[in-house]
C-alpha cells in the first residue's frame, strides 16, 4: 500500500474554494433599501471552513448556490440535509427569494411570500478555485432569471482568471445575457454538458464526480451500509422514460389484442350462425319446394278430375238409358210369372204339406249366412295372398296363427316404406337442385352468348342497371376480370390463379372523376339482379398514380408473371400495379419448396400461402372451370357449360328414372299394409266359417226330399212352382240388378256432373287469380310424384286426400326440422349481437340478415382476422417485447455497471489504510429478495416464446407481459423498489490483511457493529469514492486535481472520535471541506481542521447575512452558552 503524505497545515493542494458569492441568492437580498446592490461573499481562501447558523438563517441557501454551480440539475438535491422534499426548493424559489409560507384566503390556503415577487430580477452565483502549488486559478459563475412563461433560465460562464460580481457582473440586462458576458471576457453558454466541459478540463475530475459531491452533501446519517452505498455511492437511474414509453406501446398493444379478440370471437360467433344458417336455408329451400308442391296439388287434382269426369258423363248418360229400357222389360215379365206361380201356390195348399212350405224358407236363410260369410273368407284369403301368405283357414287355431303373425309383418313393411319415402324425398329435393342448377347454368350459357367476358351474368346486370341510371358507359367501370386473363401456356395454374384473384377479380374498377356520382348511387339504391335478388358488389376508387410501376416483377415464378392483361384501357397501369404490389405470389412446383419460400405462395394444387395464413381449397365450385371469371374470351366457358348442362340433364334424368320405381315400389309396399289392415278385421272364425252353414243345408235339402217322395201330386206341382219361381227368382234378380245399376250409374251420373262443374269452377277461379299458370309449372313434378296410381272417378277425391296428406306430413316434417333450425339460428344472431351491440345498427336477429351476417364472417376471415392477426404479432414482437428487451438489457447493463463501481471504489479502497496493516474491500451479493427475484423471473418470461408461430405461444406470452405490466403501472411501491437496480444488490465489507490477505473481519447491516464502526466504515468508503471521481492522488502534494467538497451536518449524530477521524481522512487525501452545522457545541468536533469560520444570521426583515469569526470567537462566544448575537460580528465583504 502507498504510504499517504501527512499534509501540513500550509498543504493545499489542489484547486480550492477561493471566494463565494451570491447575488440575489434566496434571502440573500440585493434589492431592499438596506442591502442595494450588496453582493453576499464567503473567502475560505484554500481553508477548510465552518458554516454554522441557527435553522433556517440560510446556511443551505449557501450551500444550494454550491450545488447549483457545481452538479448537473438532473441529480441536484436542494436542502437536503433539512430533510427537504424534492420539490421543496428549486432556481426559481431562490431567484424570487421565499422565505415565508402565510395563510391568504379562506379559499387559497397558504401562500408563499417573497422578497423578490415577479420575474424582473435576476440571480448571479459566483465562485472561484486557485491552486496554490500551480498558481492557476479558474471562476465559474451563473446568472439566473425568470422567463415571462414562469420557467427558471440561465447562462453558464466561465473563466481562467479570478472574477467577481461586483466588477464582471453590473448592470445586466435579461436581454440578450449571453451575448453580454461573452463580451465581459467570460466563455459563456446555456448548455451544462459544455459548462461542465470546462470544469472538467481544468480538474481532471471523473464525468461524475460532482454526481459524488452532490451525495456527498446528502450524507448526514449513517446507520445502515446497504442504504449508505445504494444512496451515496450508486447513481440512482430514472427509469421513467423507460416504463413510461413501455406502458405507451403496451396500450398500443393491448388495443390491438382487444381488436384480435374482438374479431375472433366474432368468428367464433359467426361460425355457428353459418352452420346453422346453412343447414336452414338448405332446409328451407326444400320446405319452399313441399308448399310449393302442396300449394299446386288443389290444381293438379282439378286439372285430373276435368279430364276424367268429362267422359264419364257422356258414358254414364248413355248406359242410364239403356238400363232404363231393360228396366221396363223385366218388370213386364215378372208381372207374368207371379200370376202363374200365385195359381200354383193356391193348388199345392189345398193338396197339402206344411212342412214342405217351412223347409224353402229354412234353406234360403242358412244360404244368406253361408253366402255372406264364403265372401268374407275369399276377401280374408286374398288380403292374406297380396300381404305374401299363402295360409289357408279352416279352423279357428290356425285364424289365431294367422292374426299373431301379422303385426309383425306389418311393422316390417312400414319401416320398409318409411325408407323408401325418405329416399325419395331426398332424391325429389336432390332434382329440384338439378333443376335450378340447369335453369340457372342455361341461363348463365345464353347470357354468355349475348358478351365476351367470364364475369357471372348477375354482376353484368348490377352494373348494368348502374350505368343506365348514371349515364355511363360500361366500358368506363370495368371488372378487374375483364381486364386480366391467364396465359395460355399457364392453364394448368388456371384453378389457383382463379382462387387467389377471386376476390379482386369481381372488384368493380372505378376512376376517381366518377367516385362521387358511383358511391352515391351505391348507398342509394339496393342491388339487385335481374330476378330481384340483392347483390354484393365490391367497388374500388382508382386515383391517379405519381409514378407508374415498370411493369416487371423480379421473380420470373411469380403468379403476376402468368398473367395477360388486356391491351387498351385507361386503368390498365393501375391493375398492373395492383397486381404486382398485393398478388407477387410465387408459383411453387412442390410442397417443398412452398414451404421454404417466404412470402406469399400457391401451388397447382389451389394449396395458398399469405404470411402465416394456409388456405387449401378442393371445393366442387371452385375447381370447376365452369365458374372461372378471368378473361375477355368466354368460349372454353361456354363450352363447359354446354358440358355441364349436359351432364346435368343425364343426372336428372337418372334421378328421375330412380324416383318412378321407388313410386312404384311405395304403391306395392301400401298395399300390403292395406291388405294387412283388411285381413286385421275378422277377429272369430266364425266370421268366416261357411261350411257349417253348407252343411245345415244339405240337412234341409235330404229331408225336403224325403217329403216329397211320399206325395206324388204335392211333388209335380212342386216341382212345377219350382221352375216358375226360379224364372221369378231370376227375372227379380236381373231387375234388381238393372235397378241397382240404374241408381248406382245415376248417382254416378250426378256426381260426376258435381265434380265436373265443380273442378271447371275452381280452375277459372285459380286462372282469373292469376295462379294456375304458376301452379301448371309443377304439374309434371306431381305426377311424377303420383306415379302409377290409378286415377279414377270414384276414387279421385280419395286419392287426392290421400296425396295431399303425404305432402302435408312431408310438409310438416320439413317445417319441424325447420324451426329448430330456425330458433338455435336466432339465438345464435342475438347472442352475437348481445355481445357487439355495436353492430345492431346493420343487423337483426333475423332470417332476412342471414347473408349480412354470412358477408361479415367472410369480410372478417378473408381481411379483418389476418390484418388484426398481423398487425397484434406486430406489435407484441416488434414493440412491446422489443422493450421489454431493451428495459431487461438495460437493467443487466446497469447490474453490470453497479459492480464496475464497486471494483472500482476496492481499488480506491485498497490504497486506504482502515486499520494498521489492513484495508477494506466491498463485496456486491445478488439479493435474495422475493418481489426482486419474482420480478427478473417474469421478465425473462416475458422474452420466452419469442420465435414461436402459434397463437396461443403469442396469447400465452401476451398475458405474462400484461401481468407484469400492469404491476408495472399500478404498484408505484412495488414498481420503484423492483427497476431500481441498486436494491438487487446487498452490500458487505471484509477487512482483509495487506501482507497475507487473509480476512480479518466481516462488516454487513446484519451484523452487530456499533453505528460508529459503521459510520467509520462509510466514510473510509466515502473518502475513497472522492478520491476515485476526483481522480486524486494522496501522494502527490503537487495535485492539480480538484479538492473541494461540502458536507452538511454530517457529524451531528456521530460520536466525536469517529467524525475526527473522518476528519482526518478527508485532511490526509488534502481536501478542502465546507462544513455546514448547526448553532450548538457539536460544532467544536471540527475546530482543529478548520481554518475559516462563519456564522449566517437572519434579521427581522427576513435577510440572511454572513459574518466571519476568529476561532477565538468561536470558541469562547459560539459554542458557549450564549452565542453573541449578529452584530457584533464582522461582516462579510467581497474584495
Amino acid at each position: 500500500m502507498s504510504q499517504l503524505l501527512e499534509p501540513t497545515t500550509q498543504t493545499k493542494p489542489g484547486f480550492r474554494l477561493q471566494r463565494l458569492e451570491v447575488y440575489n441568492w434566496g434571502t440573500f437580498d440585493s434589492t431592499s433599501d438596506g442591502n442595494r446592490g450588496e453582493v453576499y461573499c464567503i473567502e475560505p481562501n484554500g481553508d477548510t471552513t465552518l458554516l454554522i447558523g441557527r435553522n433556517g438563517s440560510g446556511k443551505s441557501t449557501l450551500v444550494d448556490a454550491v450545488l447549483t454551480l457545481l452538479v448537473r440539475p438532473a441529480v441536484r438535491n436542494y436542502n437536503v440535509a433539512a430533510g427537504a422534499k424534492k420539490r421543496e426548493r428549486d432556481e426559481r424559489t431562490y431567484i424570487r427569494g421565499a422565505y415565508d409560507r402565510r395563510s391568504g384566503d379562506q379559499d387559497s390556503g397558504a401562500q408563499v411570500q417573497y422578497l423578490r415577487p415577479g420575474n424582473a430580477n435576476y440571480s448571479v452565483l459566483l465562485a472561484c478555485f486557485h491552486n496554490a502549488t500551480s498558481g492557476k486559478t479558474f471562476t465559474i459563475a451563473q446568472v439566473l432569471y425568470i422567463t415571462a412563461d414562469g420557467k427558471a433560465d440561465r447562462v453558464y460562464c466561465f473563466d481562467v482568471a479570478q472574477r467577481s460580481i461586483a466588477k464582471d457582473c453590473p448592470g445586466l440586462n435579461k436581454g440578450d445575457l449571453l451575448q453580454q458576458l461573452k463580451k465581459r471576457g467570460f466563455k459563456a453558454t446555456r448548455t451544462f454538458t459544455e459548462y461542465h466541459e470546462w470544469f472538467r478540463k481544468a480538474t481532471g475530475v471523473q464525468k461524475k464526480a460532482m454526481d459524488m459531491l452532490n451525495q456527498t452533501v446528502a450524507v448526514k446519517d449513517i446507520q445502515r451500509l446497504n442504504e449508505f452505498i445504494r444512496d451515496h455511492m450508486l447513481e440512482a437511474r430514472s427509469w421513467g422514460k423507460t416504463v413510461d414509453s413501455l406502458l405507451t406501446h403496451f396500450r398500443q398493444l393491448s388495443e390491438a389484442h382487444a381488436a384480435l379478440v374482438k374479431v375472433r370471437d366474432q368468428r367464433n360467433l359467426l361460425q355457428p350462425i353459418e352452420t346453422s344458417g346453412l343447414k336452414w336455408r338448405s332446409q328451407t329451400d326444400r320446405l319452399e319446394a313441399a308448399e310449393a308442391l302442396l300449394a299446386a296439388t288443389e290444381a293438379f287434382f282439378r286439372q285430373r278430375a276435368v279430364e276424367l269426369f268429362e267422359p264419364e258423363c257422356e258414358a254414364r248418360e248413355t248406359e242410364l238409358q239403356r238400363i232404363r229400357i231393360r228396366k221396363d222389360e223385366l218388370a213386364s215379365r215378372i208381372a207374368d210369372v207371379q200370376v202363374v206361380i200365385r195359381r200354383l201356390e193356391n193348388e199345392i195348399d189345398n193338396a197339402g204339406g206344411d212342412r214342405l212350405k217351412e223347409i224353402p224358407r229354412l234353406i234360403e236363410l242358412q244360404r244368406k249366412d253361408a253366402d255372406n260369410k264364403r265372401h268374407h273368407s275369399k276377401r280374408f284369403h286374398q288380403s292374406l295372398h297380396i300381404a305374401g301368405m299363402q295360409n289357408t283357414v279352416g279352423e279357428a287355431e290356425s285364424l289365431l296363427e294367422i292374426l299373431a303373425e301379422l303385426p309383425e309383418r306389418k311393422s316390417a313393411i312400414e319401416q320398409q316404406l318409411v325408407g323408401v319415402r325418405e329416399q325419395t324425398d331426398l332424391d325429389i329435393f336432390t332434382a329440384g337442385g338439378l333443376k335450378r342448377r340447369l335453369h340457372e347454368t342455361q341461363e348463365e350459357l345464353t347470357a354468355l352468348e349475348k358478351r365476351k367476358s367470364n364475369l357471372p351474368q348477375r354482376f353484368v346486370e348490377v352494373r348494368h342497371r348502374l350505368c343506365d341510371t348514371l349515364g355511363l358507359n360500361v366500358r368506363d367501370l370495368p371488372f378487374v376480370a375483364e381486364l386480366v386473363s391467364v396465359l395460355p401456356d399457364e392453364q394448368r395454374w388456371e384453378p389457383s390463379i382463379e382462387m387467389v384473384l377471386h376476390s379482386f377479380g369481381l372488384s368493380l374498377l372505378v376512376p376517381d372523376k366518377h367516385y362521387r356520382i358511383v358511391g352515391g348511387y351505391m348507398n342509394e339504391h339496393r342491388l339487385e339482379d335481374a330476378r330481384g335478388f340483392g347483390q354484393k358488389i365490391v367497388y374500388l376508387r382508382v386515383r391517379e398514380r405519381q409514378q407508374q410501376p415498370d411493369g416487371s416483377v423480379a421473380d420470373p415464378d411469380s403468379l403476376v408473371r402468368k398473367l395477360k392483361l388486356r391491351d387498351g384501357h385507361a386503368l390498365l397501369p393501375w391493375v398492373r400495379a395492383e397486381l404486382e404490389a398485393r398478388f407477387d405470389y410465387r408459383c411453387c412446383e412442390t410442397v417443398e419448396e412452398f414451404q421454404a419460400v417466404h412470402g406469399p405462395a400457391i401451388t397447382p394444387e389451389r394449396h395458398v400461402r399469405n404470411r402465416d395464413h394456409h388456405i387449401k381449397d378442393d371445393r366442387d365450385r371452385i375447381a370447376d372451370p365452369a365458374n372461372f371469371i378471368l378473361g375477355w374470351d368466354n368460349r372454353e366457358k361456354k363450352r363447359r357449360l354446354s358440358e355441364t348442362i349436359s351432364k346435368l340433364q343425364t343426372d336428372l334424368a337418372v334421378i328421375e328414372d330412380r324416383i318412378r320405381q321407388q313410386r312404384s315400389d311405395e304403391q306395392v309396399l301400401t298395399t300390403r299394409l292395406n291388405a294387412i289392415a283388411d285381413a286385421l278385421q275378422v277377429r272369430e272364425f266364425t266370421e268366416i266359417d261357411f261350411m257349417s252353414h253348407d252343411a245345415a243345408i244339405m240337412q234341409l235339402e235330404e229331408e225336403r226330399r224325403q217329403l216329397e217322395q211320399d206325395n206324388d201330386e204335392v211333388r209335380v206341382l212342386k216341382r212345377t212352382l219350382a221352375e216358375h219361381t226360379a224364372a221369378e227368382k231370376l227375372l227379380a234378380i236381373e231387375r234388381d240388378e238393372v235397378m241397382t245399376q240404374e241408381g248406382a250409374i245415376g248417382t254416378q251420373l250426378g256426381q260426376a256432373q258435381q265434380g265436373l262443374a265443380s273442378a271447371k269452377r275452381r280452375l277459372a277461379e285459380l286462372s282469373d287469380a292469376g295462379e294456375l299458370e304458376v301452379f301448371a309449372e309443377s304439374f309434371d313434378q306431381l305426377a311424377e310424384m303420383l306415379g302409377d296410381t290409378l286415377l279414377e272417378v270414384f276414387n279421385i277425391d280419395q286419392r287426392e286426400r290421400e296425396f295431399r296428406r303425404i305432402r302435408e306430413q312431408e310438409r310438416d316434417k320439413l317445417r319441424e326440422k325447420a324451426k329448430p333450425l330456425q330458433e338455435r339460428l336466432l339465438k345464435e344472431m342475438s347472442r352475437f349481437l348481445s355481445k357487439f351491440p355495436e353492430e345492431k345498427s346493420d343487423l337483426d336477429p333475423s332470417t332476412d340478415y342471414l347473408d349480412s351476417f354470412l358477408g361479415l364472417l367472410e369480410a372478417i376471415r378473408e381481411e379483418d382476422l389476418p390484418r388484426h392477426e398481423q398487425r397484434f404479432k406486430e406489435r407484441l414482437n416488434d414493440k412491446v417485447t422489443r422493450e421489454i428487451g431493451l428495459l431487461n438489457s438495460d437493467l443487466e447493463r446497469e447490474c453490470y455497471a453497479i459492480e464496475d463501481k464497486i471494483d472500482l471504489l476496492n481499488e480506491a479502497l485498497g490504497q486506504l489504510e482502515y486499520n494498521p496493516g489492513t484495508h477494506m474491500k466491498l463485496e456486491a451479493r445478488r439479493v435474495t429478495d422475493r418481489e426482486i427475484n419474482d420480478f427478473r423471473t417474469e421478465l425473462h418470461a416475458c422474452l420466452d416464446d419469442m420465435f414461436a408461430a402459434s397463437f396461443e405461444a403469442d396469447e400465452a406470452r401476451f398475458l405474462r407481459i400484461q401481468n407484469l405490466i400492469h404491476r408495472l403501472r399500478d404498484e408505484e411501491r412495488w414498481r420503484n423498489k423492483v427497476i431500481d437496480v441498486r436494491r438487487w444488490f446487498d452490500f458487505a465489507a471484509r477487512e482483509i490483511d495487506d501482507a497475507t490477505g487473509e480476512e480479518h473481519s466481516y462488516y454487513e447491516d446484519s451484523t452487530g457493529q456499533s453505528g460508529g464502526e459503521k459510520a467509520k466504515l462509510a466514510f473510509t468508503i466515502l473518502v475513497a469514492a472522492i478520491a476515485y471521481q476526483y481522480d486524486i492522488d494522496p501522494t502527490d502534494d503537487n495535485s492539480d486535481r480538484f479538492h473541494f467538497v461540502v458536507v452538511d451536518e454530517m457529524f451531528s449524530k456521530i460520536d466525536d472520535q469517529y467524525s475526527e477521524y473522518a476528519l482526518e481522512l478527508f485532511r490526509k487525501f488534502g481536501l478542502q471541506l465546507l462544513i455546514v452545522a448547526p448553532l450548538d457545541a457539536k460544532a467544536r468536533v471540527t475546530e482543529r481542521y478548520v481554518g475559516c469560520y462563519l456564522l449566517v444570521a437572519k434579521d427581522e426583515h427576513s435577510h440572511s447575512q454572513v459574518h466571519s469569526m476568529t476561532a477565538r470567537e468561536f470558541e469562547d462566544q459560539v459554542v458557549g452558552d450564549e452565542p453573541p448575537p449578529p452584530r457584533t460580528l464582522k461582516k462579510v465583504k467581497p474584495r
